[in-house]
């Protein structure tokens, strides 16, 4: 019983509205609720795996106690992972393909009451994390040392929004445009973090060459972020981030409101300089709003708004992302989607993308 009652404090730690931030939105609750990560997503804890799940995410009704899933495996040892894959259609060409978007698997190893060992590996694009997490004052602070993605803006599931990483360039006519946080990005580094009543502050400093290799730079990357979450009829979210080496810098800020537990507005604005994807000391803006509504449990609807603008060229890549988040039973979700890119340089194609994602995850 006492290690149980430590196992939980432990991921009591922090106050933040990442991972599936609309469900944070929608519920009032905090991400801690679902995930172990300090600043969310990925590895659920048992609430996360199993109670949310059966309450909000399963269209078919429950039949008595059909479903009793946990991933723990002792009191010290957590696993979990996920699996999406989609059926993509490229309107510009008009071909299709399958495509693997991520094969991930998570553990987390609670080695002492106040010191954890967190691993993640994504076979779909051979990326990891891996960190040590020691928290304190009372389980409301903590520190990680390790390999893993920065506390910055608002982590959407989709590293297609411009806000994430954009697209890889596979579209004809959408170059890689978009900010730094592909799937396989992680740095080297150190992050503390705090809550206060209903803040939380992030400091991180890291590498910033997003590869987790050695290198003995002189330009460290530090970044910061701060979140305000209140909860009532209306949930409230707001909060701002901060990236910045001796070269390429991020601001951004991201608020989101949720309403009645059915529906809720995201939206994130960020200002960039020197992004790898482009010239040295040239400037750029990327956005996103999202809008989803809960018609019943198991079924959103879902409407995104993704912008980014190149101030050196002028040139405006925007997508209209009009699409579901269909539960049908515990631990499968299915994602329908249809995007419609525009652009305004001049000749340049502007693809319609759809999709039917397919996601497993425990």
């Amino acid at each position: 019983m006492r290690s149980t009652f430590i196992f939980v404090v432990f991921f009591s730690i922090v106050n933040a509205a990442f991972a599936l931030p609309r469900f944070a939105i929608m519920t009032g609750m905090q991400c801690l609720n679902c995930h172990v990560n300090p600043t969310g997503g990925e590895l659920r804890n048992s609430y996360g795996s199993s109670d949310f799940v059966d309450d909000h995410l399963r269209l078919i009704p429950a039949h008595g106690n059909d479903y009793d899933f946990n991933p723990k495996i002792n009191d010290n040892i957590l696993l979990g992972g996920d699996v999406r894959f989609q059926y993509l259609y490229d309107g510009n060409t008009k071909n299709t393909t399958f495509q693997s978007m991520e094969g991930a698997i998570y553990s987390l190893i609670r080695l002492y009451t106040s010191t954890s060992f967190y691993v993640k590996y994504d076979f779909a694009n051979t990326a990891y994390e891996a960190y040590g997490l020691y928290n304190f004052n009372s389980g409301d602070s903590y520190v990680k040392v390790g390999a893993f993605l920065p506390s910055y803006g608002i982590r959407l599931d989709d590293h297609t929004a411009y806000t994430r990483g954009g697209n890889f360039g596979y579209l004809q006519g959408i170059p890689q445009v978009g900010l730094i946080f592909f799937p396989d990005y992680r740095d080297l580094g150190v992050e503390v973090g705090s809550k206060f009543d209903n803040f939380f502050v992030t400091v991180d400093a890291t590498n910033g060459d997003g590869a987790s290799n050695i290198n003995f730079n002189s330009k460290k990357a530090f970044i910061g972020s701060v979140e305000y979450l209140a909860k009532g009829f209306v949930n409230f979210m707001l909060g701002g981030s901060a990236y910045v080496t001796g070269l390429t810098t991020m601001y951004g800020v991201h608020a989101g409101v949720g309403i009645d537990k059915r529906l809720t507005i995201l939206s994130e604005f960020d200002w960039a300089k020197s992004l790898p994807t482009l010239l040295p000391d040239e400037k750029s803006n990327a956005a996103f709003v999202e809008v989803s509504y809960n018609f019943m449990n198991g079924l959103f609807g879902v409407g995104r708004f993704d912008y980014f603008r190149n101030s050196a060229g002028g040139q405006i890549y925007a997508r209209y992302i009009i699409g579901a988040d269909i539960f049908p039973i515990p631990h499968l979700d299915f994602m329908p989607q249809v995007r419609f890119n525009t652009t305004n340089v001049t000749g340049a194609p502007q693809p319609v993308e759809a999709l039917i994602q397919s996601h497993i995850y425990f």
